[in-house]
């Protein structure tokens, strides 16, 4: 018998007191819960922990809760926008309550806190949502049963028919054609026929449609998510960063990706990089590969000759994250201070 999965809040309030009261009761309730001491800190928390529902106190420092709110339901991801939001409040004035409706706020409690209140509106709330989440879930099954259905029958006979003449005519039935450059071209009509059978074939597969609808995957420009990056670090680093701009930028595939995995790796993989000298600056590139791939290359400037990658990156753990996501990691040559990190080409968006 599996244990059944705990529900996750997120606990939001910059009175300690208050919040280490709200988060033992719920956890004596049997809930799993994450804090944070302003709503800034709780976004950040919220990206990692994927909560089931949230608490927020509206008036904190650095960011309040409709803040707070505001940035949850402006993400492009579809959970993020239905996910349960209460606000909690010593205030309880109109004004606040309509400025929470209108954010798309759930419910709202008064303090003091009648935490008998609070937990049976938590209760309501995720019931409701799993409940929302199970019809949406039926809505997207019934979906992929459904898309092959939108193909017209004959797809298949047409294809054989392309298929077959294209062979026959490379055997030149009918005696030597007068250029060899139409086998070549019939090569290319046999070729791309059984491309688009396959690429026809692999798109009807269910495992390939639930990738697709992934809701925790964007698409992305790397370009501007790296560039992104970067800006959010200190000064003390981005100065030392050369982020270069690939010559096809323009035209370079967008990436559907979970941007939590990726911004994990990159993590690591620049601290490590940053570790291994604290002098150095680093070169980031982006490419596409004869594979069709997207390759990002991380180079470790450093005129220090005992810097070493693999001491200060884990390979194996940056992988192991990654591969969530069906990239790979590798550090190619210690002594060359080189990583590369590949984005298959299934991950790519034209």
């Amino acid at each position: 018998m599996t244990e059944e999965k705990k529900v996750k809040i997120l606990c939001v309030e910059d009175e300690q007191d208050i919040r280490e009261n709200i988060a033992e009761i719920l956890r004596d309730e049997g809930f799993e819960v994450f804090e944070a001491a302003n709503g800034k800190q709780g976004f950040e928390v919220f990206m990692q922990s994927k909560p089931d529902l949230i608490i927020s106190d509206i008036m904190m420092p650095e960011l309040d809760g409709f803040g707070l709110l505001k940035l949850i339901r402006e993400s492009k991801n579809i959970r993020n926008n239905t996910i349960p939001f209460i606000f909690l409040s010593a205030l309880g004035q109109k004004d606040d309550i309509i400025k929470g409706v209108n954010l798309s706020a759930n419910d709202y409690l008064i303090k003091p806190i009648d935490f008998d209140m609070l937990i049976a509106k938590i209760r309501e709330k995720t019931i409701n949502a799993n409940k929302m989440q199970e019809v949406h879930d039926r809505n997207v099954k019934n979906l992929k049963s459904q898309v092959a259905t939108v193909l017209p029958a004959e797809l298949s006979a047409y294809l054989d028919v392309i298929t077959q003449a294209a062979t026959n005519l490379k055997h030149e039935p009918y005696g030597p054609m007068p250029h060899r450059r139409y086998l070549e071209e019939f090569d290319k009509i046999y070729l791309n026929a059984m491309r688009l059978r396959s690429s026809i074939a692999n798109a009807l597969d269910e495992s390939v449609i639930d990738h697709k609808l992934n809701a925790d995957e964007e698409v992305i420009s790397l370009l501007g998510f790296l560039n992104e990056f970067v800006s959010g670090l200190s000064d003390k680093f981005k100065s030392r960063i050369i982020l270069e701009k690939p010559f096809e930028a323009e035209t370079m595939s967008r990436v559907k990706i979970d941007c939590l995995v990726l911004l994990e790796a990159l993590r690591k993989i620049f601290a490590g990089m940053f570790k291994s000298d604290a002098e150095a600056s680093l070169k980031v590139s982006i490419i596409s590969d004869h594979l069709g791939q997207i390759v990002i290359i991380f180079y470790l400037n450093s005129k220090n000759k005992n810097s070493n990658l693999a001491q200060n990156i884990d390979e194996s753990q940056v992988s192991k994250i990654l591969d969530r996501q069906n990239c790979r990691f590798e550090i190619v040559e210690i002594k060359d201070n080189t990583a590369i990190l590949t984005i298959p080409s299934h991950r790519l968006v034209d």
